[in-house]
């Protein structure tokens, strides 16, 4: 069970890849984010849905996976950054542009954490390893959405 557990948090082990886990699962999540848009028609809220469960997913078995490991919050888990970055880029019109700051912004503030994005790390278990993610995504999203309003 385990194993599963651990495939699923490195998102079929792109976690275990060395040198910035986060910024591969993050790419890999870009053109998972564009095809299943296009399968959905762009449903929104279809795509939210599936953002929250796998944030939901990913906090029981980013719980498990840290305390199996006996880290708090293992760099290989990266599931967060697949919740976080899609929820970047959720309802952003296809312009590369867009999904480029999306992607760039998503991993400045993943990396940087400003304000409450740091403080949400202080969680308990797999709560903390996800909000950040969470948060990051949820702050680029208002800045991309922002600018995609003018454009």
């Amino acid at each position: 069970m385990i194993q599963v557990l651990r495939s699923f948090t490195t998102v079929g082990f792109i976690g275990k890849i060395p040198g910035a886990p986060g910024t591969y699962a993050s790419l890999a999540t870009l053109p998972v984010a564009f095809l299943w848009g296009s399968l959905v028609n762009e449903n929104h809220l279809l795509t939210l849905g599936l953002i929250i469960v796998i944030s939901i997913l990913g906090t029981l078995a980013s719980s498990i996976v840290a305390r199996d490991m006996g880290v708090e919050d293992p760099s290989e888990i990266v599931i967060d950054e697949v919740a976080g970055q899609w929820l970047a880029v959720l309802a952003l019109p296809f312009n590369w542009w867009l999904w480029l700051a999306a992607f760039i912004l998503f991993r400045v503030f993943d990396i940087w954490k400003p304000w409450i994005i740091n403080n949400s790390q202080n969680l308990p278990g797999g709560l903390g390893i996800m909000m950040d993610d969470i948060l990051a995504g949820l702050l680029t999203f208002l800045l991309v959405q922002g600018v995609a309003a003018f454009l």
